[in-house]
């Protein structure tokens, strides 16, 4: 399997989990120079020898199973995407909250884990909201049923897998699957912290209006997934 990229996806929960164990139990893999680099390089590496054609679309990666690869270095997974409203406002948070990186531009990289010095995240009225301790003016917000729509249509089944890197060597050893996700209470997951709402924005130029955006993240530490959800069973 150490050169397996063109892989059927798997046709059943048994082929998906069955071909699982079987790379975990395999050793380290070599990847092939070109495609596999970067810190993402292992998960793209592990989809392609499952067969699997994600293309980070809002649906589970195989037959209701989302697929996260993470590392004894990982502090965050990332569970979903999503910007918020209204149309606009991370560009604000750039120009009022951002500050200079080394090459003059203003940055926004923040997490807030419920709360930080700088923002809180509370839930009112349908709406997750994050508003800046001092001031006032437009805040990023999100309608619940938004959030619980993503949360709910691409993490109700997640299969979490634990590797190893050295260089272009890749060993998967540690397999966690988890079931029935706490739909209930995801939104107060966020407000405690437990979920963490990472900003990622900076100018594209100094002084200029066009935006760098990676991306609005929810994210959670490893450790604490299992919070999210209501079974958990280890294959591998």
């Amino acid at each position: 399997m150490n050169s397996v990229l063109s892989v059927n996806p798997p046709e059943s929960r048994k082929e998906f989990f069955d071909r699982l164990v079987e790379i975990s139990q395999h050793g380290f893999y070599t990847m092939p120079q070109g495609k596999y680099s970067g810190t993402g390089a292992p998960g793209r590496f592990l989809e392609d020898l499952l067969g699997l054609r994600t293309g980070n679309m809002d649906i589970p990666d195989a037959l209701g199973w989302e697929l996260k690869y993470y590392t004894d270095k990982t502090n965050l997974v990332t569970l979903f995407h999503k910007e918020p409203e209204p149309k606009g406002i991370v560009r604000r948070l750039v120009s009022n909250h951002g500050w200079k990186d080394k090459h003059g531009r203003l940055s926004f990289r923040h997490t807030i884990a419920g709360r930080s010095d700088r923002f809180r995240v509370s839930a009112d009225a349908g709406q997750l909201t994050v508003r800046p301790l001092e001031g006032n003016g437009p805040v990023p917000y999100w309608t619940e049923d938004v959030i619980l729509n993503m949360a709910g249509g691409k993490l109700r089944r997640l299969v979490l897998v634990k590797g190893t890197r050295s260089g272009n060597k890749v060993r998967y050893f540690r397999i966690d699957v988890y079931e029935n996700m706490l739909l209930t209470e995801f939104i107060e997951e966020v407000v405690n912290g437990t979920v963490k709402v990472d900003f990622d924005a900076r100018e594209d130029r100094p002084g200029s209006r066009a935006l760098r955006n990676h991306g609005t993240k929810f994210r959670v530490a490893p450790k604490d997934i299992c919070r999210l959800y209501g079974k958990r069973d280890r294959i591998s």
